[in-house]
């Protein structure tokens, strides 16, 4: 009987961590939109027409609290591209109001409107964010897409950005190796020597075939198990626009024999690591 009572305040002792561990990193969701008419000056205008333009966003962010001032700088800037910002509500509403930047170049005017017309060009700005998370990290994915009217084509990005959720601490590259020069020479051989890599060998720019080390990588994401580190680069970084973005998975068993890990991404990757 005395058996069976422990059991049963073990197993709820259990429970009762596993739930405070789900929530505790609150997150809320945060959208807006703007739609303007861009109108040209008609000797200025590069097309010769005037066009409409959506700017929106449909956003998880952290709750007050939940990450410290620093990291929710480094969010506002990888949302919002703006170091200016203090605090949400300011960035947004910039980038809600911020021209497309060949606007510039012109002498034009922005009229908001309710709604684009469907029927005349159109550009956009989209950005998307959702946060996944277990015990110990919080990832912030966030997309992005663009069209400018003229454009070959649209521009699109996906970024990451993880945080520690004891401390609330964002986690860089270098909080997990102890030297980045040697990640990029891992980097070149996991693309060179790892299947899960190898449709990353045709794409890349002629420039990066047979390197012995690739361009310093600043996006990455630590897998939910938290067994790889995926770097990412952007579009035209190593790669044709065709080719899309290109994802580097790094196992944790294979990178920590190439480059000595910290003791922090020992504590985090745990069994993970080789022994050195």
């Amino acid at each position: 009987m005395k058996r069976t009572t422990l059991l049963i305040a073990l197993a709820a002792l259990l429970l009762a961590g596993c739930k405070h561990e789900t929530n505790g990193f609150a997150t809320r969701t945060i959208s807006g939109e703007q739609c303007y008419q861009v109108v040209f000056d008609k000797e200025q205008a590069p097309w010769g027409t005037d066009f409409f333009t959506k700017t929106d966003y449909k956003l998880e962010w952290p709750a007050k609290g939940a990450m410290s001032a620093e990291a929710e700088r480094e969010l506002l800037l990888l949302y919002f591209m703006d170091s200016a910002a203090t605090n949400f509500d300011e960035a947004a509403q910039r980038w809600l109001a911020l021209p497309f930047s060949y606007e510039d170049e012109y002498d034009s005017e922005r009229k908001p409107v309710e709604a684009i017309d469907k029927n005349e060009e159109y550009g956009y700005m989209h950005l998307e964010s959702s946060c996944t998370q277990d015990s110990a990290l919080a990832v912030f994915t966030v997309t992005s897409e663009s069209f400018v009217v003229g454009a070959a084509h649209g521009m699109y990005s996906v970024e990451y950005l993880t945080i520690d959720k004891a401390t609330g601490n964002t986690i860089h590259i270098d909080d997990l190796v102890t030297d980045t020069n040697l990640l990029c020479e891992a980097v070149a051989r996991a693309i060179q020597d790892l299947d899960v890599n190898k449709d990353i060998r045709e794409c890349l720019f002629d420039e990066f075939r047979d390197v012995a080390r690739m361009p310093m990588p600043d996006n990455f994401v630590v897998d939910s198990a938290r067994n790889s580190i995926t770097v990412v680069y952007s579009l035209y970084e190593i790669a044709p626009y065709a080719c899309g973005i290109q994802s580097v998975v790094l196992p944790i068993f294979w990178l920590s024999k190439h480059v000595p890990l910290t003791p922090y991404a020992k504590r985090l990757f745990g069994p993970g690591c080789s022994v050195e």
